[in-house]
C-alpha cells in the first residue's frame, strides 16, 4: 500500500473518531441541566427534596395553634398527592371536634376572646369565612366596643374612615346598608390591633387614609376595602391573619383576591403558594408572566418541596416539564438512562448554576469544533487547498453558530415567543348585594419590545454573515500572498465571484428556511427574525464587493497595466 493511500486511510479513521467524539460531547452537554431561560424540573425537585414539604408547613401551623391555616395547607398538600397530609388533616379535625368556636375562628386570638367569649356560636351568621363571625350584629357590636377603646393610631384611623360619605360602591357604617364596610373595618382593625400587618402594608394603608382625610378622594382606599371584603368571606380568622402577614401593599391584596377568584376551585393551593413564598409579590409577578401554565408548574414544584417552589419564584423562569416515558423497550431503557444521567447531574447544576451553563455551552462549542474538524478530514473527489488560518476560522465560526443553534434547541422556551398568557391583575367591582360578588376576569398577554428568541435568531444570522465575510477576506489575502503575476491574481479573483456573492445566497437561504419553519409551526411567526437574514446578506455582499474586492481589483489592474507598459518599453 502506498504512502498516500495509508495517509488517506489514517485521515478517514481520525476523521471518524473526531466526528463521533464531537457528537458525544454535544450529547453530553445536552444532558446537563442548566438554568438560562427555564429551570429543569430535576433541579427544582432536587432543591425541594432538601427542605420542608407542604405537609411539614401544615404540621408546624398545627403545633402553633393556627388550625385554620393547618387545615388549608393540609388540604393543598392532599391535592398535590402527599398522603402524609391526611394525618395532619385528621389531627386538625380532632382538635376542632369539641370546640365549635375555634372551628369558626380558625385560631385563638386574645382580642376575639375578649369580645366574643359570651356570645354563643349559634348566633354567628351562616356566611362563610370570618365574614360569618362578624356579620351578626351582637358580634359586630362587641368587637367595635373593644376597638373603640384602642390607642393604636392605625385602628383609630381605620374606624374613622367608616363615616366618609364619598364612597362610590360602599356605604358609610352609619347607614342602613353599611354592614359590609363595618365588617371590613372591624376585621382590619383586629388585624392592626394584633400587629398582623407588615410594616410596608401599614405605611401604605395609613398613607391612603391620611390622603382620603385631606382630599376626600377614597377611590384606592375603597378598592382595598372591597378586596378585603372578598378575602374576609373566603378565609377564617386564622387564615386571614396569616395571609395579611405576608402582604406588602394594597395592590398585593388586590392581586391575592384576583388569584383566589381566578383559581376558585383551588383556593387552598393559592393560599399555600402565597403563604410559603418569601414574598407574595414574587408569586404575582410569576403569574403575570406565565399565567395558567405557570400556575400548574408551580403546583408541581410545590409538590416536590417548598425549597424547589421558592427556587422557581426567585429565578422567575418557567419550569420544564418532566420527560414523558417513551414507548418500547429500547426507547424506554434509553429514556431511563438519560433520566438517570440528568438526575445525577442535577445536584451539580443546583449548586453551580453559572458553571453548569458554561460547561453546557462549552461542550457545545468544543464538540461542534471537533465534529467540523473530523468532517473536514474525510476524502472527497475534489478538495480545494486552503490555508490553516482559513480552515481554523471556518471551524471556529461554524462552532459558534452551532452553539447558538443548540442553545435555541435545548431551551424549550427560548424559540417560542409569547408561549404564555399571563394574568392581568385588574380590579373588578363586586356586586354589593353579594359581598363576594361575581368577577369578570379580563386577561391580557404581556408583550415586550423584542423577544429573546428574535434576538437569538438575529444573532445567529449575523454570526453566519461574519463567517462569510471572514472567509472572503482570507481568500483575498491568500490570493494576494501568492507569488504570481498580477494578471493571474486578477483572473483568480474573477474566479471567486461566486464566493464573494455567497453572503447573499446564505441570507436568502436563511430567510426561506425561517419562513418555512414558521409556516409549518416549528417556531412562532416572526418576520423580523426571518428577513434579518436577507438584510445581513445584502450588507455583507455590499461590504465585501465595495470595501474589499473592488479596491484590490483596482490595485491589480493598475499593477497589470504597469507591468504590460514596462514589457512594451523593454521590447
Amino acid at each position: 500500500m502506498s504512502k498516500s493511500a495509508k495517509s488517506s486511510r489514517s485521515k478517514v479513521i481520525l476523521g471518524c473518531f473526531l466526528l463521533f467524539f464531537g457528537l458525544a460531547l454535544i450529547a453530553f452537554g445536552w444532558l446537563i441541566p442548566s438554568r438560562f431561560k427555564s429551570i429543569p424540573f430535576g433541579v427544582v425537585s432536587e432543591a425541594g427534596q432538601a427542605g420542608d414539604s407542604l405537609t411539614d408547613k401544615a404540621k408546624t401551623a398545627l403545633l402553633d395553634g393556627n388550625l385554620g391555616t393547618a387545615d388549608l395547607l393540609a388540604e393543598a398538600a392532599k391535592e398535590l398527592g402527599d398522603q402524609k397530609a391526611t394525618l395532619v388533616a385528621s389531627q386538625v379535625d380532632m382538635e376542632l371536634e369539641f370546640n365549635a368556636q375555634l372551628e369558626r375562628w380558625g385560631a385563638w386570638d386574645p382580642f376575639l376572646e375578649a369580645a366574643l367569649k359570651d356570645i354563643p356560636v349559634e348566633e354567628y351568621s351562616t356566611e362563610p369565612g370570618f365574614l360569618g363571625v362578624l356579620l351578626a350584629k351582637p358580634n359586630r357590636s362587641a368587637v367595635a366596643k373593644i376597638l373603640e377603646n384602642s390607642r393604636n393610631p392605625m385602628v383609630r384611623d381605620l374606624l374613622a374612615t367608616g363615616s366618609f360619605t364619598t364612597y362610590k360602591r360602599l356605604f358609610p357604617v352609619q347607614s342602613t346598608a353599611g354592614r359590609p364596610l363595618e365588617v371590613c373595618l372591624l376585621s382590619l382593625g383586629l388585624l392592626a390591633q394584633g400587629d398582623h400587618f407588615t410594616d410596608e402594608l401599614r405605611i401604605d394603608l395609613r398613607e391612603h387614609i391620611l390622603e382620603a382625610k385631606a382630599s376626600g378622594a377614597v377611590g384606592e382606599l375603597e378598592d382595598f376595602y372591597l378586596d378585603c371584603l372578598s378575602l374576609i368571606r373566603i378565609f377564617n380568622w386564622g387564615q386571614l391573619k396569616e395571609a395579611f402577614s405576608g402582604l406588602h401593599s394594597l395592590e398585593a391584596a388586590q392581586k391575592l383576591r384576583f388569584l383566589l377568584h381566578k383559581r376558585s376551585e383551588e383556593q387552598s393551593l393559592v393560599f399555600a403558594m402565597t403563604l410559603t413564598s418569601d414574598d407574595p409579590d414574587d408569586l404575582f409577578a410569576y403569574l403575570e408572566r406565565y399565567g395558567d401554565e405557570g400556575f400548574e408548574r408551580l403546583k408541581a414544584s410545590l409538590a416536590a418541596g417548598v425549597d424547589g417552589y421558592l427556587l422557581a419564584l426567585r429565578e422567575q423562569l418557567p419550569i420544564e416539564e418532566e420527560a414523558q416515558r417513551a414507548s418500547g423497550k429500547v426507547l424506554a431503557e434509553a429514556g431511563d438512562l438519560i433520566s438517570q444521567v440528568q438526575d445525577f447531574l442535577a445536584p451539580y447544576s443546583l449548586r453551580n448554576p453559572e458553571l453548569a451553563l458554561g460547561t453546557k455551552y462549552g461542550l457545545f462549542f468544543i464538540g461542534s469544533f471537533t465534529a467540523f474538524w473530523g468532517f473536514s478530514l474525510f476524502g472527497r473527489f475534489y478538495r480545494e487547498k486552503v490555508s490553516p488560518v482559513l480552515a481554523l476560522t471556518q471551524r471556529v465560526f461554524g462552532a459558534s453558530a452551532s452553539v447558538i443553534v443548540f442553545a435555541v434547541l435545548s431551551e424549550p422556551f427560548l424559540a417560542s415567543s409569547g408561549a404564555f398568557e399571563g394574568y392581568n391583575f385588574s380590579f373588578v367591582m363586586p356586586v354589593l348585594t353579594n359581598v363576594d360578588g361575581e368577577l369578570q376576569i379580563v386577561e391580557t398577554t404581556p408583550t415586550t419590545s423584542m423577544e429573546s428568541a428574535t434576538l437569538l435568531s438575529i444573532a445567529f444570522f449575523f454570526v453566519l454573515q461574519c463567517l462569510v465575510f471572514l472567509i472572503c477576506m482570507l481568500k483575498v489575502r491568500e490570493i494576494d500572498r501568492r507569488i504570481i503575476e498580477p494578471l493571474v491574481k486578477l483572473r483568480l479573483m474573477e474566479n471567486e465571484e461566486n464566493l464573494f456573492d455567497s453572503g447573499l445566497y446564505v441570507g436568502i437561504a436563511g430567510t426561506c428556511i425561517s419562513l418555512v419553519m414558521q409556516v409549518i409551526g416549528l417556531v412562532d411567526a416572526n418576520l423580523l427574525a426571518a428577513y434579518s437574514s436577507n438584510l445581513f446578506g445584502i450588507l455583507c455582499v455590499a461590504i465585501v464587493k465595495i470595501r474589499l474586492v473592488r479596491p484590490y481589483k483596482t490595485r491589480l489592474i493598475i499593477a497589470s497595466e504597469s507591468q504590460i507598459a514596462h514589457h512594451i518599453r523593454e521590447e
